[in-house]
């Protein structure tokens, strides 16, 4: 349940009057600064004088009031949505579907930030100084302040200064900084101020004197007579004096008991205060107060309330746990099980907050708020725990929301050994899905727990994604519907049967993209890809939000980016994004490390690493074999066919293939069918087996035609060529196969892309050398123009592109965003009409080469060759070593300051020492003294403290029989070591001893 209070503009006080001076300065830094920050004491006037300058300035507003729970940053997203929903009524919705998919709160600020309109709108953030310390929020709400459109401007009102992400704008130039200094009244706004009280023949002169112009004063009816030394210091004898001790008693402690809640309704004076409570608020509602009266109850102005529960706990300590609990009582009752159960825990309430939080666990768990829901079952114990078995379901959605898998697969199964799963499962039947998602990679432990275990219709998703990925017998997909969270296991079912119609039925419609519910799962795009679409394929998953990609799912978009990259031809770029799914998967222990392996087998074989792949192909077979996920291991047996194959053992890939084949025609798994039996035909044929040949081709054609996967089948068929060449010469006058021969995709259904230049326009970006260069068409266009080199270096280096802002960052870190755009623009500009070059810019703002266009670069080129020379031996490999080298003289964009830029310096710097170590050995293990010594000198020159180039410098003075000479050489090391602090080590000691006494 939402706090509406929080999300409304609060009331004004009386007399509040209208300050144009301070109007004016908030109008002036919001033209040229994106937030204003106004860090000052209660009391100070924050909110009132932004709340005057929101009416004033007339924008569209939104309102958040921060409270301890916003320390959460999944309960500060699910506040700041319900703030912007008058302008975005879909934004509670975005959040909560985001939140509820596992998304990083990080991830679902940028989302919410852009799914704001670029129009005119101020957004107050009003009692920041709840997050002081609160270092994730922090950082989920600076994303947020990234995100936001031009158009939109931020007020951030706090008691206290706030750093990270907030000091780090401030130092960019973005975030204007205002006082308590700033807000203090002017002699003018004194006299208005007062007037406006009733005291208009009153000289302010000597009221500034004594308050400094602290505009509380006036608003707590300050009289004639202060002492210059009272402010805002002096706040509590006044409440005290002036305030509370005019009071009855009754009416005092009134005060002291409500200042439990942030805003005091009739209900909760009545349950705080008893009988006499409704008749004791109405009454404090008509006196003059530091408070204002908004939606029929009291909000007590921030700093009277803090002095008031510091007198409660001096005056009535031994009130406090009791009003808590009461108060708790009632948020339970009013349905805010979520507040009931902190303040159940304040009063120190273990057992009541438990009961309660029976009821608010799900809306924790509906927004993945984990870590809260941890803190609260940790803080209740586990016997608490253990003996509701609500609170276990929770724990066993938090431990997997966090990615504690192991704990979360230890408590499934003592649960099930102890008989209490059943339990779980009749009180919370959605946690029985997250048992599935836990144990995944054991499915048939996992389909067993399923099966004995009634949960909801998430249950009934993993179930069938289990079943078609584990089973041996064909599933049948569960009826349509929306599966909520569990639309990924489900679709993962549906691509691994090859259901690709079904699949394709899931994406948006045209002008529906990226739509909220596509985000769960990037599975369709990969139907699209075995359907050969690859030009909408690409468009779809180019306009997927990085924030998106980079959310909680990051490895699967690896691999469906991998899998289209392979379609597209760029195998390199295919193979690093297959190797970051495995990677990614290895360090979120997700477990999807086999099934991404197999796409990493098939690139090596693309590449012709056959070793490699066969290596990488045993190792996913034999972890998807142990763990009972047969789906991979006859992926894996598939391309480990073909490696087979590669290597001339045809009796071996039709052993692995017949397998895999029968296997996937069992089960009903026809992704893949089309590759295995194309591969088994080979096979087949190799072994003379004809019969069985034409049966397996026929097979695949069957496959892919039943399924819609024909690009797929005439890749295969490119793997092994002579089987589409046999089935031409047995059909002589038949055209099934013939239409196989060039085969090209359906026509892209929804939008065409550009058709690109048939011209290609070669760019190369000179990095190293005497004379820094944009090389295009052969023809040297910007010499020494340092950013546009810069520009183009980094481009280069990231051919996928950039985002805007994040490239404008590593272009110019030193300037704020306005005048860093500027800059980038002036840069693209120069980089056009110097070389005629465009940069493009896709639908989610990253930058990147046009089409039509080759960029290569020195750097690029030199690790290129250096990795390939790495591949030969002896004297081949040496000489391609010193061609190599030839290409770096000089340090890689040596005017560059820039951080990137030096750090990709010091790796290539790093990489070239190397590489002229390792041609300095191979010439001195050739006996080519004078080349070893040259290479090695080459290393030295490049960096000085580098020992093994001594050591081969020292073994060719030895070869010479110069031992004096050796000794020079090993004294140069010593007094270069030196600088570093350390010394020769022991093996280079040993070395120059034996070529001494040699």
């Amino acid at each position: 349940m939402i706090l509406s209070h929080k999300v409304q503009p609060p009331g004004l006080p009386r007399g509040t009057i209208t300050r144009d001076r301070l109007d004016e300065q908030f109008a002036a830094f919001l033209v040229s600064h994106e937030t204003i920050v106004i860090f000052a004491a209660a009391g100070s006037g924050k909110t009132v004088q932004t709340r005057m300058f929101a009416t004033r300035l007339g924008w569209p507003l939104a309102w958040l009031t921060l409270d301890a729970g916003d320390r959460s940053p999944s309960r500060l997203m699910v506040y700041l949505a319900e703030a912007l929903s008058g302008l975005n009524p879909e934004a509670p919705r975005t959040v909560e579907s985001a939140l509820a998919e596992g998304f990083p709160t990080t991830e679902v600020a940028a989302m919410l930030a852009e799914s704001v309109a670029d129009t005119s709108l101020l957004l107050v953030l009003d009692d920041c100084e709840w997050l002081v310390d609160a270092d994730e929020a922090l950082a989920v709400l600076g994303i947020f302040l990234d995100y936001l459109p031009p158009g939109v401007r931020t007020v951030i009102l706090s008691r206290e200064d706030l750093s990270g992400p907030i000091g780090r704008m401030m130092m960019q130039g973005r975030i204007a900084r205002m006082s308590g200094e700033d807000l203090a009244l002017d002699m003018e706004e004194a006299r208005t101020l007062l007037a406006a009280h009733g005291q208009d023949g009153r000289d302010p002169a000597p009221l500034m004197e004594a308050t400094k112009g602290w505009i509380a004063a006036v608003a707590f009816d300050i009289v004639p007579g202060l002492k210059s030394e009272n402010g805002p210091d002096a706040l509590a004898g006044f409440v005290s004096r002036e305030i509370l001790a005019r009071l009855p008693q009754e009416e005092q402690d009134f005060l002291l008991r409500t200042s439990i809640p942030a805003i005091v309704t009739a209900r909760a004076a009545v349950a705080l205060c008893g009988e006499d409570g409704y008749r004791l608020w109405q009454s404090l509602g008509s006196r003059h107060l530091p408070a204002t009266k908004a939606d029929r109850a009291l909000v007590y102005h921030p700093r009277f309330r803090q002095y008031l529960r510091e007198q409660l706990q001096a005056r009535l300590p031994g009130e406090l746990p009791g009003l808590q609990s009461r108060y708790a009582r009632l948020l339970e009752e009013t349905g805010m099980h979520e507040d009931a159960v902190e303040t159940y825990l304040e009063a120190g309430e273990v057992e009541k907050a438990a009961d309660v939080a029976e009821n608010a666990v799900a809306a924790l768990s509906a927004r993945a708020d984990w870590r809260v829901l941890l803190r609260w079952l940790e803080t209740f114990g586990i016997q608490v725990v253990e003996s509701r078995p609500i609170l276990l379901g929770a724990l066993l959605r938090a431990l997997y929301g966090v990615r504690r898998i192991p704990e979360a697969q230890a408590l499934i199964g003592r649960l099930h050994q102890e008989g209490m799963l059943g339990d779980v499962a009749k009180s919370d039947p959605g946690a029985v899905a997250f048992v599935g998602y836990a144990m995944q990679w054991r499915p048939a432990q996992a389909l067993e727990l399923i099966r004995n275990y009634e949960g909801d219709f998430r249950a009934e998703a993993v179930r069938y994604e289990l079943e078609a990925v584990a089973g041996r017998e064909p599933v049948a997909s569960p009826p349509g519907r929306d599966w909520v969270d569990s639309e990924r296991v489900y679709s993962w079912g549906l691509l691994v049967q090859g259901r690709l119609d079904q699949l394709l039925r899931m994406l948006p419609e045209e002008g529906d993209w990226p739509p909220r519910s596509f985000f769960r799962t990037p599975h369709p795009l990969l139907a699209l890809v075995w359907r050969g679409e690859l030009a909408l394929a690409r468009e779809l998953l180019d306009e997927v939000p990085e924030t998106i990609k980079f959310g909680a799912h990051t490895d699967l978009w690896f691999f469906h980016e991998a899998w289209l990259l392979w379609a597209e031809g760029q195998t390199e770029k295919a193979l690093w994004a297959a190797e970051s799914a495995v990677e990614h998967s290895r360090r979120t222990r997700f477990g999807w490390e086999p099934c991404f392996e197999v796409v990493v087998g098939v690139l090596q074989l693309t590449l012709g690493r056959v070793d490699d792949a066969r290596m990488t192909l045993a190792d996913a077979i034999s972890r998807s074999a142990a763990s009972g996920n047969r789906c991979y291991a006859e992926w894996g047996q598939t391309f480990q066919g073909l490696a087979y194959l590669r290597i001339d053992r045809p009796e071996d890939a039709a052993r692995v293939l017949r397998s895999a084949t029968e296997a996937m025609r069992a089960a009903g798994r026809t992704l893949m069918l089309p590759f295995a039996a194309t591969y088994l035909a080979e096979a087949e044929a190799r072994l003379g087996n004809a019969e069985a040949a034409s049966a397996s081709v026929e097979l695949a054609y069957e496959t892919a035609n039943a399924i819609g996967c024909l690009f797929v089948l005439k890749n295969a068929l490119n793997d092994v060529p002579g089987v589409l060449r046999r089935q031409i010469e047995n059909d002589a006058g038949g055209t099934r196969w013939r239409q196989l021969v060039g085969h090209q995709p359906p026509e892209a259904r929804k939008r065409q892309p550009v058709a690109a230049s048939e011209r290609v326009i070669v760019v190369d970006v000179h990095t190293h050398g005497p004379v820094l260069d944009l090389i295009v068409d052969g023809v040297p266009r910007c010499s020494r123009r340092t950013k546009v080199l810069e520009l183009a270096a980094y481009l280069t280096l990231h051919p996928e592109g950039v985002e805007r802002h994040r490239l404008q960052e590593r272009l110019f870190p030193d300037a704020d965003p306005r005048r860093g755009g500027n800059y980038f623009r002036q840069v693209v500009h120069k980089l056009r009409q110097a070389t005629g070059v465009n940069l493009a810019r896709t639908s989610q703002s990253h930058v990147r080469w046009a089409d039509g266009l080759y960029v290569d670069s020195t750097d690029l080129r030199f690790e290129r060759m250096i990795k390939d020379a790495y591949g030969l031996r002896g004297a081949e490999r040496l000489e391609r070593i010193e061609s190599t080298l030839e290409l770096v003289e000089g340090p890689y964009l040596p005017e560059s300051e820039l951080e990137w830029a030096e750090e990709r310096r010091h790796e290539l710097e790093v990489m070239i020492v190397n590489a002229a170590v390792d041609a300095a050995e191979v010439a001195l293990s050739l006996g080519y003294l004078e080349r070893a010594r040259r290479a090695a000198s080459f290393a030295i020159n490049r960096d000085p403290f580098c020992e093994s180039a001594y050591c081969v410098r020292m073994q060719v003075e030895g070869a010479l029989g110069a031992p004096h000479a050796v000794l020079a050489e090993f004294q140069r090391l010593t007094k270069a070591l030196a600088e570093l602090g350390v010394g020769p080590t022991p093996t280079t000691r040993q070395l120059v001893s034996e070529l001494r006494g040699s």
